[in-house]
């Protein structure tokens, strides 16, 4: 499988995990927090499991090892970063501050990964400003739907998700990318 494909297969796996902040915003009371913190368990114990069930091991190897990136091998794979955040933010923040931070990483990183891949051709570090535009619009039409009464600070928010997923932070952005924007979103509502 080629190096794009295989980034195809990654973000398609990122577009799932959109029923997160769905979750967190329009779940009955126990879920919106229940939920996130169920998906951090459930993908914690499989990614687990690869490493101690041998047989299980080969064959989530079969099906999704060219999807992996060089380190998630032999390590975690970093969709926990992102099960993580969310199960943070549900427990922490307003329920609408939470589904936009993830609405954003989940949106806009797809978006900035696909498009950067493909049309990328201004290069700002290991990104593309191409990338980076459609990120930010992303993540901003993501936000508004979870922040709609304050359009501006939902836009602002894809701002500074967009420059977090940007900076060579050493930092996995599936877990700086929803944290900086929350505490951003949470200082302005």
């Amino acid at each position: 499988m080629s190096a794009g494909r295989a980034e195809i297969g990654r973000k398609a796996v990122h577009l799932a995990t959109a029923v997160l902040p769905a979750c967190m915003a329009w779940a009955p009371e126990p879920w919106a927090v229940r939920g996130p913190v169920l998906a951090f368990c459930i993908v914690l114990i499989l990614d687990l499991a690869r490493f101690v069930v041998p047989a299980f091991g080969r064959w989530t190897h079969r099906w999704v090892g060219t999807a992996l990136r060089p380190g998630e091998h032999r390590g975690l794979v970093s969709v926990h970063y992102l099960t993580g955040a969310a199960a943070l933010l549900a427990l922490v923040v307003p329920r609408a501050i939470g589904a936009a931070a993830m609405a954003y990483l989940v949106f806009g990183d797809a978006a900035a990964a696909l498009v950067g891949r493909r049309f990328g051709r201004h290069r700002i570090g290991t990104k593309s400003l191409e990338g980076s535009v459609a990120g930010f619009l992303a993540a901003s039409a993501a936000g508004l739907v979870f922040l709609a009464e304050r359009p501006l600070v939902a836009i602002a928010g894809a701002a500074v998700a967009t420059l977090v997923e940007a900076l060579p932070l050493p930092v996995d952005d599936n877990w700086s990318v929803p944290l900086a924007s929350a505490a951003f979103l949470a200082a302005c509502v």
